[in-house]
């Protein structure tokens, strides 16, 4: 079943549609559903689809290369030893006909270097793209190498007619995949996968999404067991310096500046760790922040893991995966669901979430005409003031700061969120006197009767709001 993805297919046909010949580029992580998105954009025009392999040889992509080719034209196209030479075989073989070419794990077929890339430019321009009806569509899952190598390369740089960044769905989407399931199940999905469509088929076929869990993540045979190996490795190998960031960023859910990160990973502070930083975020396993009030150069910025299954794996499977290969406790994750760790970790999930509804929060708040900056607002603890986080808050053109908790319990939320929410304000009301601070509640869960009744919060938004 395909679901969503509507903006991104209408955009994709329209490249194909047209009658001058385009480059789109599609990129975004492992299993987030790009070649599914590509052939249901395709429909029943002719295509040809060629799959790169994960660290083979150059000799043995041309081969793959050139064979994938003739099974799908039903006819041998001539062996060649270089791109160049593998790439005008192939134009032979298209002759005239309008078509759709996919290069699908171009990162793989380009073994992470230039030479097909500006090989692949010189035959599109000269060759492909000079009849009539063609679309060329390369796809892949390094970020880091789509964007650099490809997009930004001085091969393809302004050619490129159209480009996608794949990510997880939001939340009306996962309620579709998960159609019968009510809403907290959908929630509990959301925090766990990201809205990733491979991982949410799973879950769908299950139980319930906890039994779900059970099965692919504790189990010695489960899909998830072995994800995060599978994942990283394909995108970084076996770099010491990137497992550490992220163990590290696990261990620090509200993230960490730049200097703290590199003193706990013991990375030097230099251009390789920067750009350690920005291949991880180009994947997105890790985001970075500034406070709203800040501009893009501040050195004002925290690191945090941002990819809430691999946020799942550092906080319960990864300590755990000789228990569970050797099949050990049954009902671990019912067991875990019980914890307080379990319970903090999903009040971190919640959050993550609502920071990507960002938008949907302000058009239920009311104020989605008006231009804002959003993102968070955090100050460290100094001589003679306290430190403050503050996860979502949107500096609103109207000289309004809107300020959002976020919470997620099973208790009835009290007073305590209050006194919490009012010293978050008075700190923003001595950084920003000639603002007016906007106070809104945003929960997944009951809410007592004294928090109702104060009048406190502009707005009290129930996290099923977000699907509406």
């Amino acid at each position: 079943m395909f679901v969503g993805r509507n903006e991104e297919v209408n955009a994709l046909r329209l490249a194909i549609d047209a009658r001058e010949a385009k480059v789109a580029l599609i990129y975004g992580r492992r299993r987030i559903g790009k070649t599914a998105l590509i052939r249901k954009a395709i429909g029943k025009q002719p295509a040809l689809f060629i799959e790169g392999l994960e660290n083979r040889p150059t000799q043995v992509q041309i081969a793959s290369f050139l064979d994938q080719a003739s099974r799908q034209f039903r006819k041998k196209i001539p062996h060649a030893t270089t791109w160049q030479a593998a790439l005008m075989a192939l134009d032979q073989a298209l002759e005239k006909r309008p078509i759709v070419i996919v290069l699908d794990e171009f990162q793989w077929l380009a073994n992470y270097r230039s030479e097909l890339v500006s090989t692949l430019k010189m035959v599109w321009e000269n060759y492909w793209s000079r009849k009539p009806g063609r679309t060329l569509i390369l796809c892949g899952s390094i970020a880091s190498f789509m964007t650099t190598k490809v997009l930004k390369s001085s091969a393809f740089y302004g050619r490129v007619d159209l480009t996608i960044h794949l990510q997880g769905f939001r939340l009306t989407e996962t309620a579709r995949m998960l159609s019968k399931r009510g809403f907290a199940e959908i929630l509990d999905a959301q925090c766990f996968t990201g809205g990733v469509p491979k991982y949410l088929e799973l879950l769908a076929d299950a139980p319930s999404i906890p039994l779900g869990m059970e099965k692919h993540a504790f189990r010695a045979d489960g899909y998830f067991v072995e994800e995060y190996e599978r994942i990283f490795v394909s995108h970084f190998g076996n770099g010491g310096d990137f497992q550490r960031i992220i163990r590290v960023l696990a261990d620090s859910p509200y993230g960490l500046g730049r200097r703290e990160l590199a003193t706990k990973t013991d990375i030097a502070e230099g251009g390789t760790f920067s750009q350690h930083l920005h291949d991880l975020e180009a994947a997105g396993f890790i985001s970075s922040q500034r406070p709203f009030d800040k501009g893009h150069e501040t050195r004002l910025i925290r690191y945090h893991l941002s990819d809430p299954w691999i946020s799942f794996y550092h906080a319960f499977m990864r300590t755990r995966l000789k228990q569970i290969r050797e099949g050990g406790k049954r009902d671990l994750f019912i067991t875990l669901r019980q914890t307080g760790a379990f319970r903090s970790w999903m009040g971190r999930a919640f959050e993550l979430v609502c920071m990507r509804h960002s938008d949907q929060i302000a058009r239920l708040i009311g104020f989605e005409a008006i231009s804002y900056d959003v993102g968070p607002w955090f100050r460290a603890p100094r001589k003679g003031a306290l430190g403050v986080q503050i996860d979502l808050a949107y500096d609103r053109d109207d000289k309004v700061i809107t300020l959002c908790e976020m919470k997620r319990q099973t208790a009835p939320l009290g007073r305590a969120v209050i006194t919490e929410v009012e010293r978050k304000v008075e700190l923003l009301r001595q950084e920003f006197p000639r603002r007016s601070i906007q106070s809104v509640l945003v929960v997944d869960g009951p809410i007592s009767k004294d928090v109702e009744a104060s009048g406190y919060f502009h707005r009290i938004i129930q996290a099923d709001e977000l699907l509406k």
